[in-house]
Order: structure tokens, then C-alpha cells, then sequence
């Protein structure tokens, strides 16, 4: 494989619309019997004028990442040079902590066994 991580033909992403509420919110639908998502960046970003959150990144129920994203454009992004490996056939959930932020999270990564 030339590109990183995989073929293209094989990356994925997802990005939910604003979450308001303490809901998980699947951002990249699972893959299919025997396949994992391998996340390779995340983006959240805060819209609300003044409530702030912990946003957690979920594989299915399982906190696999969280930050902090602050009111007023607070967010976070990171990047993974080792890719974070979801169970098979999982869905990428994303769940803020608080209630009242307006949080949208962009998730990338790629599909494999």
C-alpha cells in the first residue's frame, strides 16, 4: 500500500449534525461482519455561546477518546499516526457530557479486517 494506511477505496468518514443533548450520535455507521473501522483524525468544534463540554468519542458504548470543548469555537483535533482500532462491526459514536453545547465532530479513518 503506497497511500497511508489503505486504499482509497477503503477510507471513511462521517461528521453528525449538531448535538445538543447527552445523546451518542453515530458518526461512522459500522463497517459489517469482520470489518473494523481504524479512526485516523478527529475534529469537534463548540458552537455555543457559553456551555462547554467533554466530548467522547465512542467505539459503540466504549470510551475509546475524549477532550474538552470549550464554548465559543472550543474544540479539539488530533491525529493518530498508530490508527485507533474499533471492534468489528461497530458503529463510531460520538456523546457530549453536557446538555446545551452545540457540538459537531468530523471522524476519519478507513475499513479493514
Amino acid at each position: 500500500i503506497v497511500l497511508p494506511y489503505a486504499n482509497p477505496e477503503n477510507f471513511v468518514m462521517g461528521t453528525t449534525a449538531a448535538i445538543t443533548d447527552t445523546t451518542s450520535t453515530s458518526t461512522i455507521a459500522a463497517q459489517g461482519a469482520g470489518v473494523r473501522t481504524y479512526i485516523t483524525s478527529i475534529l469537534v468544534t463548540n458552537s455555543h455561546a457559553t456551555v462547554g463540554t467533554f466530548v467522547k468519542i465512542l467505539d459503540g458504548s466504549t470510551i475509546i477518546w475524549e477532550g474538552y470543548a470549550a464554548a465559543v469555537g472550543g474544540g479539539f483535533s488530533q491525529s493518530f499516526p498508530v490508527p485507533l482500532r474499533c471492534t468489528a462491526n461497530t458503529a463510531v459514536n460520538t456523546q457530549c457530557v453536557t446538555t446545551g453545547a452545540n457540538v459537531i465532530a468530523s471522524i476519519a479513518g478507513y475499513k479493514g479486517v
